[in-house]
């Protein structure tokens, strides 16, 4: 019987990634099951063949292993056991299959292998493309079709105890607030507006040029342009402040500041247009 400490692995990355800062926790390494581990796999194991369904089912295990940190990302609930007992649940149910136990780590191994770089591929293309409105929608898009992967494993019997959705979840909802706080520090989350963006690059001004422009000026740009009656826009324009206040590699002089401040405002002035 297969001991599948390699699959077991692969969970285990998979799921500490979600208490990793959110940009890790999205991508999940691809080098679980590293290409040497695999190579000696397939130079030391003789080939023994499974069927095509049962490669579909390692498939499908290795995808909602890789999956799982964006599960809980979408508010859903991941046990912290979830390694463990996928682990043990696979061994059982593929006791029956036939297949020798090194030849069933060779295969989990490459499958969560190619499934993990799949994810990563996926979503570190889009959320590097995510420049327009129709990308921002795809990036959506991806992560509502990785949603779907998470609604599967509710109901999957090796993950279904592990994986659970809230009461009331909307998976749409869930996928554009997560889209959104993937991208909402570079101004382009959905509920980001062209006037919201452009205040947002004026307080980056603001705080980047301070030194050159002069306390009050700065203070006077805040106050008009860096206020918000909601608590999300706020945050917005006060991190965007604050990047600019950390921007120390960046010089500019005052004819610089002065146009990029005047272009920021005729560009708020024109409801964001540029």
């Amino acid at each position: 019987m297969a001991d599948f400490r390699m699959f077991q692995k692969a969970a285990a990355e998979g799921l500490s990634a979600a208490t990793a800062p959110k940009r890790k926790a999205m991508h999940p390494s691809a080098a679980w099951f590293g290409s040497a581990t695999v190579a000696i796999c397939l130079s030391t194991q003789p080939l023994h063949a499974q069927t095509q369904q049962q490669q579909d089912r390692i498939d499908r295990v290795s995808r909602l292993i890789v999956t799982a940190p964006l599960c809980r990302g979408l508010g859903m609930a991941v046990d912290s056991d979830l390694p463990a007992k996928v682990a043990a649940g696979f061994k059982a149910e593929t006791a029956k299959w036939g297949v020798p136990s090194g030849r069933l780590e060779q295969l989990a191994a490459a499958s969560a292998d190619r499934q993990g770089k799949l994810f990563a591929q996926d979503l570190d293309t889009e959320e590097a493309n995510a420049k327009s409105a129709a990308q921002l929608r795809k990036l959506s898009t991806i992560l509502l079709g990785y949603g779907r992967t998470c609604v599967e494993a509710t109901s999957d019997p090796l993950f279904s105890a592990s994986i659970q959705k809230p009461a009331g979840f909307d998976l749409q909802v869930a996928a554009t607030k997560f889209a959104d706080s993937m991208l909402e520090d570079g101004g382009l989350a959905s509920w980001q507006t062209p006037v919201i963006q452009a205040r947002g690059d004026l307080m980056m001004v603001a705080g980047t040029c301070r030194a050159v422009i002069g306390k009050a000026r700065s203070d006077a740009l805040f106050a008009e342009f860096g206020r918000s009656d909601d608590a999300r826009t706020r945050d917005y324009y006060l991190k965007s402040f604050d990047i600019g206040l950390d921007d120390t590699d960046r010089q500019f002089n005052l004819a610089q500041c002065n146009r990029m401040i005047n272009g920021f405002r005729g560009r708020i002035a024109r409801g964001g247009i540029r």
